[in-house]
């Protein structure tokens, strides 16, 4: 369970990003985060997996208090979390494999043979064992964003965060990104996917909460969502 309570944050103590955000998402869910660019929707993602601090208010993942976690205690959290973000953050000279494996490595995954059998694991999950040795550079948006799903889900997270994965792909590659969300979805995975694409929030129905201005506006289940050509321009059916 992820629960909130009254949560803000400010950037450098004048910027609001998020004001009095109380909600709870329920182990399984599959929740939406919509809004226009500075809505807060990255802010929250991000509070949740303490890349940000919260300036007041209460945040729980799980058993653990997101706002007493140390430093040091940071990594039993993130164990928790697997994050797709907006930019892959890929090492451009290792391999697929390799990058992969590196997050395992980083996440206190020592032994070399668990190591290659996680890797081949989950990259054949998203469709992606075919390209394990080629680089970043040599696969296209879609694919590097296959990539980056798998070495979020690399440690059997209980939490998705997703900001925008959706984001610079084709319809066809959209669809095939989501229907992975979907699947870990249907295993009992958590997933919370920030992105103002109406395209894909209405025609995959779930829960649906809209941020403006860093505010909750609306929580609703089947809710449905628009933008008109300026992103600004946010309004409800």
């Amino acid at each position: 369970m992820i629960k909130l309570e009254h949560v803000s944050k400010l950037y450098d103590g004048k910027v609001q990003a998020l004001e009095d955000i109380s909600l709870q998402i329920n182990q399984g869910e599959f929740v939406y985060i919509v809004g226009p660019s500075g809505a807060g929707k990255t802010t929250l993602l991000k509070l949740m997996d303490k890349q940000e601090n919260l300036t007041s208010g209460s945040l729980q993942m799980g058993s653990m208090l997101v706002e007493r976690i140390r430093p040091s205690q940071t990594y039993i959290l993130r164990r928790q979390i697997g994050i797709v973000l907006q930019q892959d953050l890929f090492i451009p000279y290792l391999n697929v494999d390799e990058n992969i494996i590196y997050s395992l490595a980083a996440s206190g995954v020592s032994d070399l043979q668990q190591q290659r059998e996680k890797m081949q694991a989950v990259l054949t999950t998203v469709g992606m064992s075919a390209y394990q040795n080629r680089r970043p550079a040599e696969l296209s948006v879609g694919q590097r964003k296959k990539v980056a799903i798998a070495r979020a889900l690399i440690n059997q997270p209980s939490v998705v965060l997703a900001d925008e994965p959706t984001a610079n792909l084709d319809a066809r590659s959209a669809i095939e990104i989501m229907k992975l969300f979907f699947k870990f979805n249907l295993n009992g995975t958590t997933v919370i996917i920030a992105t103002h694409d109406s395209t894909i929030v209405n025609s995959l129905r779930h829960r649906v909460i809209e941020l403006q201005k860093g505010k909750i506006i609306r929580d609703e289940n089947n809710g449905k969502y628009s933008t008109r050509s300026d992103p600004k321009d946010i309004y409800v059916w």
